[in-house]
């Protein structure tokens, strides 16, 4: 699926940039934490945000990582209660900052708009499902394959993806110790689903890793 803020209409998206503001954050700085009063949507223009809930001192889940053109956050933006996990920059990050009043009087005014944030809410709801199933029932090297294979289907079609998270970072999104994660990924690099490039996965093709997944 598109992100959102592309496949909007240049007088939609107008619109949403004259109502927010752009807030530059540098890596690993926060950008709201778990708790907060949801005052703003946000919605990445360039960099990526990654969202994380910290389940004990030391460890941590990531929720999701948006990246340009993506909103996120926007359950607690509806209902106006506060966010259920903090963000942070994964890198030097852009973001639009829509203050919550603004965008629910666009959302009133514009019917396109409405239904375009309704649908990309009915698909972050179903790749949160597949994910929590994905958590619950497969192996280490399963979880893997389906983040790797969710990571790279947008950008495929350009040519071979480079996945730059750090191995800590897919660990977190697949609720993995970094080690298992480690061995994981040398396992299905070496059936030949992806390689390791400078110590960075690199997917050619997503053929052998839909096979694997769907087997």
């Amino acid at each position: 699926m598109k992100p959102i803020l592309h496949s909007l209409t240049s007088e939609l998206r107008s619109k949403l940039e004259k109502r927010g503001r752009t807030v530059a954050f540098a890596t690993d700085e926060e950008v709201f934490a778990e708790g907060d009063k949801a005052s703003v949507l946000p919605i990445v223009v360039s960099g990526s945000v990654r969202m994380m809930r910290y389940l004990e001192p030391g460890k941590e889940l990531t929720i999701g990582i948006f990246r340009n053109g993506e909103m996120f956050a926007l359950p607690p933006v509806f209902d106006g209660k506060n966010y259920p996990a903090t963000a942070v920059a994964m890198e030097k990050t852009v973001l639009l900052m829509v203050p919550r009043e603004d965008f629910l009087q666009l959302l009133r005014e514009n019917s396109d708009l409405s239904f375009a944030v309704i649908g990309w809410m009915c698909n972050m709801l179903r790749e949160k499902t597949a994910i929590i199933q994905n958590l619950a029932t497969s192996s280490p090297e399963h979880r893997i394959g389906t983040i790797l294979f969710r990571l790279a289907e947008e950008k495929i079609d350009a040519g071979p993806v480079r996945i730059t998270l750090r191995r800590e970072d897919i660990a977190k999104m697949a609720g993995l110790t970094t080690e298992t994660t480690i061995r994981a990924v040398k396992k299905l690099a070496d059936k030949d689903f992806f390689s390791i490039v400078h110590g960075k996965v690199v997917i050619n093709s997503l053929e052998p890793l839909d096979r694997f997944l769907n087997a």
